[in-house]
């Protein structure tokens, strides 16, 4: 018969095959490569657990941006004992899974050997080919059977199987062999307990041959053992001497252990496994040669296309798979093409919907596939979006992102190059321009079609308020936008949220399908697998298509029993099965399940199915192999395995059950699947446990994370892990215990750090609150949600710098009041080294509670709140009005229209805007216009005051700029009243004169009055229009006025800066108040004014502090709330609460805690609470000096006790100057220098330096040998007169001009003089001059410059600013040798350490960096949410402390842990 090995190269290898070119990829498209994996099992477990755990996820991971995956078939516990007795089935089992792992029934298969000493089961009963579903590939083992040839092993039949000659080569070889050797050590010191050795041996013995009495049931005796054993030793030189197979060997190492029982029994065969160890070299050899095929059998360029083209194709392949199983339901397929391809009629949105099962995503996947070809070749713009297709599909934002970036590709496409083709990056942004976008574009090409297709939106993350389907076009939207969606009628409600949104939408229910459409549907579907059922009375199998329709009409009812039924592989039992199947879905499910449970082991499939469902939005397989190894690891115990931890072995069952099994987050597509997993397994306590399963993973997957800097990689699904781990831990804690979980979590700032860096904070901003209500109901976690709290208000705020500036953000976090929750918990973590210069630790911190809550980052004129409960604010900006989330200050809706005044609804639904073009109502969910007033309404100004009253929308005119503008103006005020009804045409019911110009507006509920504050006076209305009462005596022009919430009062705010409380019901003047402040603008004073929400204090502000003032009736200022750093124009309550919100013109608007002056407001001793325009240190840096507008003070600069005081007139261009001997200390004023003694602040006398007073002293330097003075103008008329004067002030009580630089031709900001007394330099405008003080030669100039300049006497070089940037140039040449990036505004000082090698840098956007001159790079950025532009910044000598002043009216006085 000769050997096996002849036989087969006779037989089996004989044919030729046709060498492929690499298989072109369409980029998109995922490749799933299955990969058989061949070996006797109870041997290999370690090098199997290395394949599918190890090798397979890493190369996953590596191929995923080529959209390439493997899926391990590993059948180690794929084959039932049952089976393994029947060697047909067992054949038919292995041998087809063989052939699935061919990409073309043409090519060799994707397939691993792994060759030891076992043989394997023996078959002595051989399978003719016809028993296989490809008997074509099948013919040499009918050869085999003839030849008379039997006992063969089921692994040499696999191997042998794998190696045929294909019809087709691939470029390059997919059947691997490893043949392992085992290193035991010398001969003495066998490794291998003895009583174990049969693991890893031959398992065949001759009758006659001894086998050791403890091993003696191990091994099979047979009279054909060396007939087994000869054939295993032929099939591997046969294996190895194939042109198309790799063939490698590997060593292994072997730890006393590794073999151990799973199943002792006495007196009969035992089971066990053995585990080899040192496999590092075979897990590197494997990668490198399954990556090396994968890289030449495949070619796609990926390069030419983008992230966002790349995920259009894969939802579009989405579309095509499932309407490719669609059949029938015509007229509802021709009712919805229809809408997509006509502008028939306004109603732009179609909604199909039903029951889950009902067939809405094959219909609505049909009907898109059938109008996509046609559209697009007309011109049309085509969006296509199904959830849960692809990784990120069911996330809102990055829906939204891909369809602005299309509609972006579309106008490029159309010859609108100049159009960025990048979308808003920030998901505010986004929201925000995603309507407003939309429209315009549909607009701008009113001939052309926008078809928008969304398939299940249901299956939406809730995140960005994605279930409120505020997304949808909105009514306004031009009738060529078309959008077609699907949804179930129940599930998160957004069914009836589309309604309320696109209340004229068509409405399309998915009934049951015709028993003809149904019998095509599974027709299509079981043909996919080759498969059929009779549809006639058999006399043997009976009608099975009538049979199996009889016990559904759900079309997913349907569709689950033939995926049953494709894996059912015994055709005489087919009938028999389909009468077992329940008669609905969810038994259906449970059905499958037991399968399952039988086929896997129930608790795995149990654990399987539990982590599936319990997950907040799916998990990568990646996740749920390491999950479950995760879980064998830390339960089993020293002899004991809970089960073979690999998830691919069941993923087949459940495939067509998960979304996004193609490379994306597996979960339940149907949630009749989670429901009845839920219900068969997950019991409180199970759902307990799996949670907590989740939470531990998670958080060990963070952990290595959680540090100043990591030093290792994290887990390639990390972006994922921070996604899921405060909602497990969450629900892994019952809801009468402590949420302590959350302290390595929402309390870390290192995970706060992470979201952020993943783009998540809106995620973490949802958890917090989450968090925080669910603390709310128990009260062993109030503490705790006092800490969240503060945790969720500091991530709102400081979440763009610590995206800017991860690195830094342990120092943003111990920077916040050292009562804050947010510096205790960070101070308990392990404190890092500092480097040389920083960080930077807020040394005067203010001791008491920041009363700062949000800062949103818009503003304008007016702004308008709900409850906390209702999360809204709304913001007048002039130029549009904005609708944010009042918790998180994301932007929900920006509206278009004029806005100088906003008010909400009662119920917060609703938003009113007032302009300059009337007024409109908006719907706060969706940003949608509801109302307006029509053309015919008529007014002079626009409106500056609305507000819900009772039945009416009340309205009040003024001038647009508010306080700036009453000089000269005198157009009349007006009030309206406007119904609130359902009309879109607002109409005044109601129209009066108020009788002279006007400037805000207020109720007063208690009397049913309007007053309206104009020039002097305060005029008041009943709601007929009648003048019901009149109070004079306001001041020159009354800017602000506010009612008190129960009292007959109100309160008026002037320009006199006098704030004014009037009793209406006697018509008198009750008190004054006298603010603190003495502006000298022209249009100072209170331009807004109000009560705190109990009546019992005034709050107020003007534009000279920009703070904001709460006083006691008396008239004591009690705090004042700082942050804003340019003029608030209106103060409002926040209702419900102790808060206030403020809005400025320089577009911030913050939310204040107004604190209780009855609890006391703890002051810090250190606090220099002013306005500072200049520091400046004592050599020794043991003086602090700092000039204000209204003072000089000099500060011991170790304890910042402030040790001298000089009243000193200064302004907001005020500077400073420190003298190189330390006697003198100058001050400016507008247009002169005051000198100081250094000593004791003591006048040394005065210079004006500008000759008159049109301009202001910008600027001014004294040279290092105190002999001359260089003072910068800034004219403010005639700007191209602004010069440089020089003074001799060698003495200078009798210093005189001795020159003038009148070169410049600009206004200055800026000047230095070199240490050489020679040189001097002026910046601003016009750029930067360098010039000789004594001739005012021009030495060179520079075309850039404005706000600071100053000389590196060290390196004989010149730093100064320009915008937000600084440059360094050669002193003597002017070239430019460095420029320093990282501010985004304006740097406005700077001062040089540490040998002049590194600077640090004071901007107007907030924060002081820290450069090094000699990287070129920022290397430190001090950031703090209350302060706002920084002014001057001055350091100690040494590096240790670090000065600067903030227009905010704070002095952040910081110092350096580590400095030299």
């Amino acid at each position: 018969m000769g050997s096996l090995e002849e036989w087969l190269r006779q037989t089996v290898t004989k044919t030729k095959s046709q060498t492929e070119e690499p298989m072109a990829q369409e980029v998109g498209n995922w490749v799933e490569i299955r990969l058989f994996i061949s070996s006797t099992f109870v041997d290999t477990q370690a090098e199997r657990d290395v394949l599918v755990k190890r090798v397979i996820p890493s190369i996953n991971r590596k191929m995923a941006d080529r959209f390439i995956r493997i899926v391990p078939v590993d059948l180690r516990w794929g084959v039932l004992a049952e089976e393994s007795k029947d060697c047909h089935t067992i054949q038919k089992t292995c041998l087809n899974q063989v052939d699935k792992c061919r990409l073309t029934p043409q090519q060799t298969p994707w397939f691993l050997g792994l060759r030891t000493s076992r043989y394997g089961w023996v078959q002595n009963d051989m399978m003719p080919s016809h028993g296989f579903e490809n008997p074509d590939l099948f013919k040499w083992i009918d050869e085999f059977a003839s030849s008379g040839r039997t006992g063969v092993s089921i692994t040499s039949l696999e191997c042998i199987h794998a190696v045929q000659n294909p019809s087709k080569m691939l470029s390059s070889p997919t059947v691997f062999f490893y043949q392992r050797n085992i290193d035991e050590g010398p001969l003495e010191e066998q490794y291998i307990e003895k009583n174990m050795r049969w693991v890893f041996d031959f398992e065949y013995k001759e009758a006659d041959e001894e086998i050791p009495e403890d091993s003696k049931y191990q091994y099979s005796k047979t009279e054909e053992a060396l007939k087994f054993s000869n054939d295993l030793t032929n099939l591997n030189k046969y294996l190895q001497d194939i042109p198309h197979v790799k063939w490698n060997e590997f060593e292994v190492g072997y730890e006393h252990g590794g073999a151990k029982f799973t199943c002792k029994r006495e007196g009969a065969k035992s089971f066990g496994v053995g585990y080899t160890s040192s496999l590092e070299a075979f897990e590197d050899q494997v990668e490198k040669d399954l990556i090396e095929a994968i890289q030449e059998n495949f070619k796609s360029d990926s390069s030419s296309i983008n992230d966002f083209q790349m995920e259009t194709v894969q939802h579009e392949n989405a579309i095509r798979l499932k309407a490719s199983t669609f059949v029938g339901r015509t007229a509802l397929v021709e009712d919805c093409t229809v809408h997509c391809e006509t502008s028939v009629d306004d109603r732009n949105v179609m909604i199909l919907h039903g029951e889950p099962g009902c067939g809405k995503s094959g219909l609505l996947a049909a009907v898109t596939h059938g109008v996509t070809k046609p559209s697009r070749e007309s011109g049309n713009f085509v969006f296509i979006h199904v959830v849960d297709s692809c990784p990120g599909s069911n996330v809102l934002e990055q829906m939204l992102r891909r369809l602005q970036w299309a509609l972006r590709d579309f106008r490029r496409s159309n010859g609108e190059i100049n159009i960025s083709s990048d979308p808003p990056q920030s998901a505010s942004d986004l929201r925000a321009e995603h309507h407003n976008f939309l429209t315009a574009t549909a607009e701008k090409y009113p001939n052309k079609r926008f078809l928008i297709v969304v398939d299940a939106v249901n299956q939406f993350h809730e995140g960005m308020k994605a279930w409120d389907m505020w997304w949808l076009p909105r009514k306004e939207t031009t009738s060529n936008v078309r959008c077609m969606i699907s949804t179930l009628n129940k599930e998160n409600g957004t069914f009836d949220n589309a309604q309320e949104a696109c209340p004229d939408a068509v409405l399309t229910p998915v009934l049951q399908m015709s028993d003809d459409d149904l019998e095509g549907m599974v027709s299509a579907t079981l043909a996919r697998f080759n498969k059929k059922l009779t549809t006639y009375d058999d006399s043997l199998l009976g009608n099975q298509m009538e049979v199996l329709l009889s016990k559904s009409a759900s079309p997913l009812y349907l569709i689950a029993c033939c995926e049953a039924l494709r894996k059912f592989g015994i055709f005489e039992r087919v009938s028999q099965y389909i009468k077992d199947f329940p008669t609905t879905i969810t038994e259906l499910f449970s059905f499958l399940l037991d399968d399952w449970s039988k086929e896997y082991g129930k608790m795995f499939v149990e654990d399987v199915a539990g982590l599936i469902c319990c997950s907040k939005d799916g998990l990568l397989e990646n996740e749920i192999n390491d999950l479950l190894a995760f879980k064998e690891e830390r339960d089993r115990g020293d002899e004991e395995y809970l089960y073979d931890s690999s998830f691919s072995r069941i993923y087949d069952s459940l495939a067509s059950f998960l979304a996004a099994g193609g490379g994306g987050y597996l979960r339940f597509f149907h949630d009749q699947l989670k429901y009845t997993v839920k219900d068969k397994f997950l019991n409180d306590e199970f759902a307990l446990e799996t949670n907590q399963w989740l939470s531990d993973f998670f958080f060990s997957c963070t952990e290595s994370q959680l540090c100043e800097e990591p030093e290792e990689d994290p887990a390639a699904y990390y972006e994922h892990v921070l996604q899921q781990l405060v909602y497990h831990q969450l629900k892994a804690t019952p809801k009468s215990d402590k949420l302590t979980a959350l302290d390595s979590t929402l309390r870390n700032i290192y995970f706060v750090r992470e979201r952020i860096l993943y783009r998540q904070t809106q995620d973490l901003m949802d958890e917090y609150e989450l968090a925080i209500k669910r603390c709310s109901k128990n009260h062993v976690n109030l503490e705790i949600s006092t800490a969240l709290t503060q945790w969720m208000k500091f991530v709102q705020m400081y979440a763009a710098k610590i995206e800017e500036f991860p690195q830094f953000a342990r120092n943003m976090a111990v920077t916040q009041a050292p009562t804050s929750w947010v510096t205790k918990d960070t101070n308990k973590l392990d404190t890092p080294p500092s480097k040389v210069g920083y960080p930077l630790i807020w040394e005067n911190i203010p001791a008491g509670e920041d009363t700062m809550v949000c800062k949103y980052t818009s503003g304008g004129m007016d702004v308008a709140a709900s409850t906390p409960s209702g999360d809204v604010v709304a913001i007048a900006a002039g130029d549009e009005a904005l609708i944010l989330d009042q918790s998180s200050g994301e932007i929900q809706h920006r509206l278009k229209t004029s806005s100088y005044s906003v008010a909400l609804s009662p119920d917060y639904e609703r938003v009113y805007s007032g302009g300059s073009d009337g007024i409109s109502v908006w719907d706060v969910g969706t940003g949608s216009k509801i109302a307006e007033t029509g053309e015919d309404f008529k007014m002079d100004d626009v409106v500056v005051w609305i507000q819900h009253i009772g039945s009416f929308i009340a309205t009040g005119t003024g001038h647009a700029r508010k306080a700036i503008c009453w000089d000269g103006h005198n157009t009349s005020g007006g009030i309206s009243l406007f119904p609130v009804d359902h009309s879109d045409i607002l109409v005044p019911s109601k129209k009066w004169d108020v009788g002279a110009p006007c400037y805000d507006y207020c109720y007063l509920s208690c009397r049913e009055w309007i007053f309206a504050a104009n020039k002097g006076e305060l005029r008041g209305f009943g709601l007929g229009g009648d003048e019901v009462i009149k109070l004079t005596g306001a001041g020159r022009c009354c800017y602000a006025v506010a009612s008190h919430p129960t009292e007959p009062t109100i309160l008026s705010g002037s320009n006199d800066l006098v704030i004014r409380e009037w009793n209406v019901d006697s018509q008198t003047l009750v008190r004054t108040i006298t603010d603190t402040t003495s502006s000298g603008w022209a249009f100072g004073g209170n331009w807004s004014v109000n009560y705190d929400p109990t009546g019992c204090y005034v709050l107020s502000t003007e534009p000279q502090s920009q703070s904001l003032r709460l006083y006691t009736f008396e008239g004591n200022l009690v705090d004042e709330m700082k942050g804003h750093a340019d003029c608030i124009n209106k103060i409002k309550i926040v209702p419900g609460t102790q808060q206030a919100l403020t809005t400025d013109r320089g577009g911030v608007t913050l939310l204040f805690n107004i604190p209780n002056p009855e609890d006391g407001v703890p002051k810090a001793g250190q606090d220099i609470d002013e306005k500072v325009f200049w520091t400046g240190f004592s050599k020794d840096g043991n003086f602090l000096f700092t000039i204000s507008n209204e003072a000089i003070r000099k500060w011991n600069a170790k304890s910042l006790e402030l040790l001298i005081s000089k009243e000193f007139d200064g302004f907001y261009r005020t500077k400073g100057f420190l003298t190189c001997d330390e006697k003198w200390v100058y001050g400016s004023g507008r247009v002169g220098v005051t000198r100081f003694s250094f000593e004791d602040l003591s006048v040394g006398g005065y210079l004006e330096v500008l000759p008159d007073a049109d301009g202001s002293l910008s600027d001014f330097s004294v040279t290092s040998d105190g002999s001359k003075l260089l003072g910068a103008e800034c004219k403010n008329m005639n700007s191209e007169s602004s010069y440089a004067f020089v003074y001799d002030i060698s003495d200078f009580d009798a210093a005189e001009e001795i020159n003038k630089y009148d070169k410049y031709g600009g206004r200055m900001f800026a000047c230095d003089t070199h240490s050489d007394n020679m040189r001097g330099v002026v910046s601003g405008h016009k750029g930067t001059h360098v010039f000789t003080l004594t001739t005012c030669e021009v030495l060179f100039s520079i075309p850039r410059g404005c706000f600071w300049v100053c000389f590196l006497e060290l390196s004989n070089r010149l730093a100064y600013s320009d915008g937000d940037s600084v440059y360094v140039c050669d002193v003597e040449s002017g070239e430019d040798v460095l420029k320093l990036e990282g501010h985004n505004e304006e740097v406005h000082g700077g001062a040089l350490v540490r040998e002049e090698t590194e600077i640090y840098t004071s901007s107007g956007d907030g924060t002081v960096k820290l450069f090094d001159l000699e990287k070129e790079e920022c290397i430190y950025t001090f950031f703090n949410h209350r302060a706002q532009q920084y002014t001057k910044v001055g350091v100690s000598p040494c590096g240790e402390k670090v000065a600067a002043g903030n227009e905010n009216g704070m002095l952040y006085v910081l110092k350096s842990g580590n400095y030299q």
